[in-house]
């Protein structure tokens, strides 16, 4: 557990399956009673009830599920999340054929992820399309790394110092709060990308 704050969001789950089991005991046992005392399988009144019951379950469940499985990080408040950044150079790999700073194998089926690999301070990396983006040529961003906010000034930076080859990571983490830990997110890893930056293609292998 990366934080005990999470301890909040997994109390709220028990109690929500207790009052799911709760409900569907007194709903079985308001029934019984209807028909042993009153002789009817149904009442307007029972069924109020129920509903209102099944109602209150339904709006806790939606919000609990929301908060646990389906949060957007990027629509968070600033407030819930730390992010970081971290800047390193990339290491070539030299070899007979082709010396490179990445290797890309492409992926098959219907959404084909490519996976890269690469090599900094000694130790190999790898990553997929999913988290990461290549960017060659004049520019240090493209598209997909523009939806992040970085420093441009410092990737002109690190252009200059590290001749066009470098790799800057983004990492987002919840805070250990109360609120993050509702939906057991305190202390968790939320979305780490990846932006691989080498002087041209050359400097790729592309493996299929």
């Amino acid at each position: 557990m990366k934080s005990t704050w999470n301890l909040i969001g997994m109390a709220l789950w028990l109690i929500l399956f207790i009052y799911l089991v709760w409900m569907i005991h007194n709903m079985r046992s308001r029934r019984l009673k209807l028909i042993v005392r009153e002789k009817k399988t149904f009442t307007w009144q029972n069924f109020w009830i129920s509903c209102g019951e099944l109602i209150v379950f339904l709006l806790v469940f939606w919000g609990m599920a929301y908060t646990t499985f389906f949060q957007d990080v990027k629509k968070l408040n600033q407030n819930a999340v730390r992010i970081s950044y971290s800047y390193k150079p990339l290491i070539v790999r030299y070899k007979p054929n082709q010396s490179d700073y990445v290797t890309v194998n492409n992926g098959n089926g219907r959404k084909p992820i490519q996976r890269y690999t690469y090599y900094v301070e000694g130790r190999k990396y790898q990553t997929d399309s999913n988290n990461a983006t290549v960017v060659y040529g004049k520019s240090n961003l493209n598209v997909q790394a523009q939806a992040y906010d970085w420093n441009k000034k410092w990737l002109n930076h690190l252009d200059n110092r590290y001749q066009h080859a470098w790799v800057a990571t983004v990492t987002t983490t919840y805070k250990k709060n109360w609120v993050n830990g509702i939906g057991l997110h305190a202390g968790r890893q939320a979305d780490r990308f990846s932006l691989i930056r080498i002087p041209d293609k050359s400097f790729m292998t592309v493996k299929q």
